[in-house]
Formats: C-alpha cells, sequence, structure tokens
C-alpha cells in the first residue's frame, strides 16, 4: 500500500531503496554485530518491548550474543510494505528462525517504522512479537 501521491514509478525506487536496507539489516542481523545494526538505525531508536517502549542511544540488544544462545543460523522472511511516503514507511516482517540443521528455533512478526533523512533511510522504530505464528 502506498500514498496516493506517488507515482507508480516514484513508488518503486522507493521500495528498491527499503528494500536495499532491508538486505543490510537482514545480513547485519543473521551474520553482523550490534555496531553493523546500530548503522542502519536512527538514533534515538524506538524499541517496543513486550512490556514497555524504549527510547535507546545505541541499538537495543546484540545479534552476536543472540545467535550464540540460540544456536541461530538463518530466517526466513518475508517483508511487506504497508504505508510507504516519501521520507516514512511502516513494515511488517514475518520471520521464522532457524538453526543451521534447518529445526526451527521461534517464529517472530514484527512491525518496523523507517524514515528517510539526509536522504537515506533507516529504522526509526520496531518491535517484535515471538511465537506470532505455530
Amino acid at each position: 500500500m502506498s500514498d496516493n501521491r506517488l507515482t507508480p514509478e516514484r513508488q518503486a525506487e522507493l521500495e528498491a531503496e527499503i528494500e536495499a536496507l532491508m538486505k543490510r539489516y537482514h545480513a547485519g542481523f543473521t551474520g553482523g554485530t550490534r555496531d553493523d545494526l546500530q548503522a542502519l538505525v536512527h538514533l534515538p531508536v524506538i524499541y517496543v518491548s513486550e512490556t514497555e517502549a524504549q527510547v535507546r542511544d545505541r541499538y537495543p540488544f546484540d545479534p552476536v550474543k543472540m545467535r550464540a544462545a540460540n544456536d541461530f543460523d538463518h530466517a526466513d522472511t518475508t517483508t511487506r510494505i504497508v504505508h510507504l511516503e516519501e521520507t516514512r514507511a511502516h513494515l511488517v516482517i514475518e520471520g521464522t528462525r532457524h538453526r543451521a540443521d534447518g529445526s526451527i528455533i521461534e517464529s517472530i512478526d514484527s512491525f518496523y517504522i523507517l524514515h528517510k533523512r539526509d536522504g537515506e533511510w533507516k529504522v526509526s522504530v520496531f518491535s517484535g512479537v515471538r511465537g506470532a505464528r505455530a
């Protein structure tokens, strides 16, 4: 879904920019460090946890520790842009985290808000729900 004021060509351009950001984000999450992910968020970043909204001056968790704690190897994800404007996008990401042998660790559905500032898309707000799907 998009803002009606975007031409189909402009919408396609913006979607490609967002797809490139999310590929970098996914790579940072599956094989990078906290600093890799921090480079892809606007600071402060808003992280909505299970109990509260947190304003963070640093990316809220360390993916290296998460991967080690859960034997996380890769994720299968589907990203859907539910709203798109020139400088703001809302995304829903459905994902399943897997170990190297392919066994499932957990499902997680997330909501992301991206903003484009100074010509660059980054994550401003995100929240995930673990076990959202069976």
